[in-house]
């Protein structure tokens, strides 16, 4: 899995911990994005910046800034090793 599909994987787990299955749920909806963490699976399809970006603006819809927070946090250790310009600006 590469860094992107990595911080996915952290993001939605850390959600998890805070609101549950929905946190999954919201997650489905993100065009682009195929989760199954059972598996450890995490598929990005088209720009990975984006949908990234779109993961962290679903819980910011929802949940509002404390869910930025809490994915700002889950991608701390990813952020460094992410190409630099290509890392969403909710996560920075």
């Amino acid at each position: 899995m590469d860094i992107y599909g990595q911080v996915v994987e952290k993001i939605i787990t850390e959600q998890e911990k805070i609101i549950g299955p929905i946190a999954l749920e919201q997650a489905k909806k993100v065009q682009g994005l195929t989760v199954d963490l059972q598996k450890h699976e995490v598929k990005i399809s088209g720009n990975k910046k984006d949908v990234l970006q779109k993961l962290v603006e679903q819980y910011q819809h929802l949940f509002g800034q404390a869910s930025v927070e809490v994915c700002k946090d889950a991608a701390r250790d990813f952020v460094k090793k992410m190409p630099q310009g290509e890392v969403p600006s909710l996560i920075l």
